[in-house]
């Protein structure tokens, strides 16, 4: 197992370009590392650097559950429930299956867990299927999308 060291990734800096980097030219997920999220009250990008740079990354945003589908509000104790959205997940090929795409949905869901969010959803085409048994063996439900060809995974925090 490699050593890595996962940390916020802030824009502009130097992580941020390995990120975009990784993203870009590795995975075909920049779209989603740089979009814009109307209903997200926050946006985060972690992530997982190793001696050799940028091996994986996540961003996620916070946004009320149900806002993107303009559902209202989910109120439970005077609050609207909020949940983490895993809008790009990615480990670098030569990363792979050395415990870092595990450690980055570890801490998305306590980061998520430690500013109140109810759950953690994020989305996944039917043709990653390496995706598929990490968030299972986590304990996240399993329902296919409407909208296409994917999979939404939620666990409640």
């Amino acid at each position: 197992m490699s050593t890595f060291d996962i940390r916020e990734v802030v824009g502009g800096s130097a992580d941020h370009d390995a990120v975009l980097c990784l993203a870009d030219d590795v995975l075909a997920q920049r779209r989603y590392v740089v979009a814009n999220i109307p209903t997200a009250d926050d946006s985060h990008i972690l992530g997982a650097f190793d001696a050799d740079g940028c091996a994986g990354f996540v961003r996620y945003y916070v946004q009320v559950i149900g806002a993107e589908e303009g559902r209202p509000p989910i109120v439970l104790r005077a609050l609207p429930l909020r949940e983490g959205f895993v809008e790009a997940f990615g480990v670098a090929p030569r990363a792979r299956r050395s415990g870092i795409g595990t450690a980055l949905q570890e801490a998305v869901r306590a980061r998520c867990r430690d500013i109140g969010c109810y759950q953690v959803r994020s989305r996944s085409p039917v043709g990653c299927v390496e995706n598929y048994a990490p968030k299972i063996v986590s304990g996240y439900g399993v329902h296919p999308s409407g909208e296409d060809d994917s999979y939404f995974f939620v666990k409640t925090l």
